[in-house]
């Protein structure tokens, strides 16, 4: 299952539908109405789940990746879109909205600063000459609010706040030195903006509060809430809600599992039929479904165990079902803002269209970069996965040449194992151990192939879990 083409239904999303409603069942409780979905697992593999590096307690870098990827738009299962990350698309589509008043609200802003013009100019020119050069990037005026209200008071205070308190030095608190010639000439020019100041305000503050979103994304630090990772890096802000104990311990729970039972028929010398559970079957190209690689064979299921003659049921248990809830944590404007993902700005800007209404509001100032807002993505992530431990396998095969096969077993040191295209033993995930038995009275061979210890609540930053079902979530869909 490289993720290719997802778009049209394969036999692996039958089998990927069995384990959803499976996995919905054991978790009915703790899922509510948040039901899981299917996915499919493209090139990042399934979810690596021990999210704390335990050798340093900073969070893993291949969870990271893992959580912060992007939903690839319009695919059945669900699948990630190698290559590209959530936070990438809300930083694309927040860097095309600002907020703005109305025609009918500026013209009374435009009324009241023209009185104003004097205590204006007088605060650029004292800006200047105390500051050096002019806000950049927007209205210099404006620029110079959203620093004296945003950079030099902690908590960030408001215009309307400056103007009604009898002693602005209580809130402006962190106004540098060279600053505090600009105070009282800035308070003259609140004064005379008026009544408008509560206009003046919302144009600050909506944007300035925007503006740290997105600098949690382009500039993370520990200030505004950014992550650091066991590679060493600072990322923008994602977390686990379910501790790395609980999952732990969830996956050492043997009766917490989920049983599925394929009878493999082999049609032609090239497709299998497979059928799960006693259901309704599905064709699929031998070297899609299960391959072991054994006795020298990287083809030994499909050249001697699942041939037209035998008779072949595939058993795999995946033990240790449970949910594990994850992602971006909401930007937070109290005191000092933390975090980057703030919807308000996103799903105001989608409700007012592109070009955009004529309201004071967060609107796009271009073009959006998503045409499809909805649940069919791409602006979308999970919130959430089901995993299992890998699963354990039990071959049965009613053959003539069951004692062949059974020594071919006992004469391997190890046996490599795929299922769709997913790696289950070797390399650095540690090998499957087997076993062999046969009866004799029904000429029957039983394969038991065991995950090892490393993939059973394993404790490393290497252990994945088996992605079960996953719970998407398409934050603008309803704006």
């Amino acid at each position: 299952m490289d993720g290719s083409n997802f778009n049209e239904v394969t036999p692996a999303d039958q089998i990927i539908d069995y384990l959803k409603d499976q996995a919905n069942t054991i978790l009915s409780s703790a899922l509510g109405s948040s039901k899981l979905q299917g996915f499919a697992v493209t090139s990042l593999g399934n979810m690596p789940y021990v999210w704390q590096d335990p050798s340093t307690l900073k969070f893993n870098s291949q969870t990271y990746t893992w959580i912060k990827s992007n939903l690839r738009s319009s695919t059945v299962p669900y699948q990630f879109d190698p290559g590209t990350d959530f936070t990438n698309q809300y930083l694309n589509t927040a860097s095309k909205i600002g907020w703005s008043l109305s025609s009918g609200d500026q013209a009374k802003l435009n009324a009241a600063a023209a009185n104003a013009t004097q205590q204006q100019a007088a605060v650029l020119n004292t800006w200047q000459s105390q500051m050096g050069a002019l806000p950049p990037g927007k209205q210099p005026i404006d620029g110079i609010a959203e620093i004296v209200t945003t950079e030099w008071a902690d908590p960030p205070t408001t215009l309307t706040a400056l103007q009604n308190s009898i002693n602005p030095d209580q809130l402006l608190n962190k106004v540098p030195a060279s600053g505090g010639p600009v105070v009282p000439v800035f308070m003259n020019w609140i004064n005379a903006l008026g009544a408008a100041v509560p206009l003046q305000n919302q144009i600050t503050m909506n944007n300035a509060y925007l503006k740290r979103a997105i600098q949690a994304i382009q500039q993370p630090s520990e200030t505004n809430g950014g992550l650091t990772l066991n590679d060493g890096s600072m990322q923008p802000a994602y977390a686990v809600n379910t501790p790395v104990a609980d999952i732990e311990n969830a996956l050492k729970n043997a009766s917490n599992k989920i049983e599925l039972s394929m009878d493999v028929k082999r049609t032609t010398s090239d497709e299998f039929q497979v059928s799960i559970s006693g259901g309704g079957g599905f064709s699929v190209p031998v070297f899609d479904f299960l391959t072991l690689d054994v006795g020298g064979s990287s083809s030994y299921f499909s050249s001697d165990i699942a041939t037209t003659s035998n008779e072949t049921t595939v058993n795999m248990t995946f033990t240790g079902v449970n949910l594990v809830n994850y992602g971006p944590p909401a930007f937070s404007q109290a005191g000092q803002t933390k975090y980057w993902f703030w919807m308000d700005p996103v799903n105001e800007a989608i409700k007012n269209g592109y070009p955009a209404k004529d309201v004071s509001a967060f609107k796009f100032v271009s073009q959006p970069p998503v045409s499809d807002w909805g649940d069919s993505g791409p602006f979308g992530y999970l919130a959430g996965a089901a995993i299992s431990n890998y699963p354990s396998i039990e071959i049965v095969v009613k053959s003539s040449s069951y004692q062949q096969i059974e020594k071919t077993f006992q004469q391997s040191a190890s046996v490599g194992i795929s299922f769709f295209g997913i790696r289950l033993g070797g390399g650095k995930e540690g090998s499957y151990s087997h076993s062999v038995t046969t009866d004799s009275s029904s000429s029957t061979v039983t394969i038991t192939l065991t995950p090892p210890a490393s993939m059973v609540a394993g404790t490393v930053v290497d252990s994945r879990g088996w992605v079960l079902g996953v719970q998407p979530i398409f934050p603008a869909s309803k704006a």
